[in-house]
């Protein structure tokens, strides 16, 4: 059974992921010139030539959750708003609270939903609430209850900040906030994408165009919180990888795509590494091998989800490297006939190497327009664990002293 922690923290995942994914669908609106940050001033910080726009997420998979004046969210959503406008000022910005609760029934924060609607109700009801919250705590203090009993104690101290704001600063604050509730929530985030890219995508490339921006997105997102990436993320950038993603697929081209089904994927089979060791591989060949064998299947696979007929094209494109590599193989055989253990493993690395610095120069690509080197060399090593290539001249009966697992959910 999972522990209560396990689910703390998988929400708490799930809560940053709804953050990148919530950033992309904006730029995906109606914002030209606009850029995103992520867990910078807020969950989502939107800025333009002429405005800031603070976005709040509150972010559950629970749909029956409602939100109102005296949740506590709300309050903690204020103190961070508080604390920006401390330093930035008012001028130019927007806030925005997006949650995927609904609003309670005849909430004093309807007005919230409406722009430029009258707020003086709402900041009136908000500082009595305050000192409500302020008072009862003061009467349980005077009381000598120990403060672990006094009421209220989630929002105790952002109520004392927005008591401590200026009526002007809560005013000033309150006309510039606008509440979204009943937004999407994550497992609805596939969805929610491809309905925006469906204004111009067309219905054959939607899923896959879909999954691959969110794929590309969630990488440019990593990069920003690693810091990796130091600029904001641009909605001309998102809508230049669209254009390129959308062109390829139309074009039923070979696209460039090792990312979106890499982590899906089975380790390498037993066999590429039993070939390895077979030649005594050196330590450079086993690095790059199991990554760029990875990356190979991971786009066969790619190409695969987007296009099942190209599985003929991918066959026969094996059938050519599998062709290449045996003129140089039976080669080897024939000059390490009767050699001994040492000589027979250096024939295998040699083949090895080539198969890594040769072939992509000498073997033609599987289409002219996709360039990818890596591509050709992944293969070759994925062959070698579907025991149809090898680099050790007796690789086929070492192997069967040997048994290799095969691939899985690779063509």
């Amino acid at each position: 059974m999972s522990s209560p922690n396990a689910h703390s923290a998988a929400d708490s995942a799930l809560g940053y992921y709804y953050q990148a994914v919530y950033a992309l669908r904006l730029l995906l609106l109606d914002y030209e010139d606009a850029s995103v940050s992520i867990e910078s001033w807020d969950d989502v910080y939107l800025e333009t030539s002429d405005r800031r726009e603070l976005h709040q997420l509150k972010h559950s998979l629970d749909t029956s959750k409602t939100i109102g004046l005296k949740s506590r969210g709300v309050w903690r959503t204020l103190t961070v708003w508080l604390d920006y406008c401390k330093v930035n000022g008012f001028s130019q910005s927007r806030f925005v609270l997006a949650t995927v609760a609904v609003l309670q029934k005849d909430s004093e924060l309807e007005c919230l939903r409406t722009e430029g609607s009258d707020r003086s109700e709402l900041v009136a009801a908000l500082t009595k609430e305050a000192e409500r919250v302020r008072d009862e705590r003061q009467i349980a203090k005077d009381a000598g209850k120990p403060q672990k009993e006094w009421p209220h104690g989630d929002r105790a101290d952002d109520c004392a900040c927005f008591l401590d704001a200026t009526p002007t600063e809560r005013a000033g604050l309150m006309e510039r906030v606008t509440i979204c509730p009943g937004s999407f929530n994550i497992s609805e985030a596939q969805n929610e994408i491809g309905k925006i890219l469906g204004r111009f995508a067309p219905k054959n490339i939607l899923q896959t165009l879909t999954a691959q921006l969110l794929a590309w997105w969630d990488r440019q997102v990593v990069e920003t919180l690693t810091h990796e990436r130091t600029e904001p993320l641009h909605a001309e950038e998102v809508r230049a990888e669209i254009v390129r993603r959308a062109g390829i697929l139309l074009d039923h081209g070979f696209f460039e795509d090792t990312e979106t089904y890499i982590a899906a994927l089975e380790p390498c089979a037993a066999a590429v590494t039993q070939q390895l060791d077979f030649i005594e591989a050196t330590r450079s060949q086993r690095t790059r091998a199991v990554p760029i064998e990875l990356a190979a299947r991971a786009q066969r696979m790619a190409w695969l989800k987007a296009d099942m007929s190209k599985m003929s094209a991918i066959r026969g494109y094996d059938k050519i490297l599998i062709n290449e590599w045996s003129y140089r193989f039976e080669q080897n055989i024939d000059d390490c006939d009767k050699a001994d253990a040492e000589t027979k493993a250096h024939y295998g690395r040699t083949l090895l190497d080539w198969s890594h610095f040769k072939a992509p120069l000498e073997v033609r690509r599987i289409d002219p327009k996709y360039e990818n080197q890596d591509f050709i060399r992944g293969c070759y090593l994925y062959l070698s664990g579907l025991g149809s290539v090898g680099w050790h001249p007796d690789f086929e009966v070492l192997l069967k002293a040997k048994p290799a697992t095969k691939n899985k959910g690779s063509s």
